[in-house]
């Protein structure tokens, strides 16, 4: 295996860590496998659809991402989050499968920065399409996992862990703003 194939495998795995920590939060709040499922296959082709449009795009494209990146992933897992920290399983509307609207918040909020990241495509040796693909599927692999361990979690854990995997989706949004503005990774 090349260089230029591990320095692509390494990018997607930091890009897949968000999608995964929510695919974590998805599990642990009872959402059924085949959700998981749809859900890991979304970030991974959003992870790869904004790597693209961001090799495709190049820094025009990221200087109108970098000004709002960070309040659209903050807004959108606080929402996401917050929804899921305060329903409850006793509420009669309470649904623990997330709609596909959820699930397209979700994966937007956990790509943008693959957006400003498929910059750099071009730069690595492999071509930009493959090295998409690796991005796309290592983020599905990586959160379908994921989702798996949080299902067993959710199951030991109970009713409260909807509120908790909450409570992390409304933190991952905290630390994506609070990066920004203190100009942390």
């Amino acid at each position: 295996m090349g260089w230029d194939l591990v320095e692509a495998l390494i990018l997607a795995l930091a890009l897949a860590i968000d999608a995964a920590a929510v695919s974590v939060a998805l599990g642990a709040s009872g959402a059924s496998p085949p959700t998981l499922m749809r859900a890991a296959a979304a970030f991974g082709a959003a992870q790869a659809l904004m790597a693209a449009a961001g090799a495709a795009g190049g820094w025009w494209l990221s200087g109108v991402a970098s000004a709002w990146d960070h309040w659209v992933a903050f807004t959108l897992l606080v929402l996401v989050g917050g929804k899921m920290a305060f329903d409850t399983p006793e509420d009669t509307s309470f649904d623990a499968e997330p709609s596909i609207l959820a699930i397209a918040a979700l994966a937007l909020a956990t790509s943008i920065d693959a957006l400003v990241t498929g910059i750099t495509l071009p730069i690595l040796a492999l071509p930009t399409g493959v090295s998409v693909a690796i991005i796309g599927v290592v983020t599905a692999a990586l959160s379908g996992a994921a989702g798996r361990a949080g299902s067993a979690v959710g199951r030991l854990a109970g009713p409260w862990a909807m509120r908790a995997a909450g409570g992390v989706l409304v933190l991952l949004g905290c630390r994506v703003l609070a990066a920004h503005f203190l100009g942390v990774g």
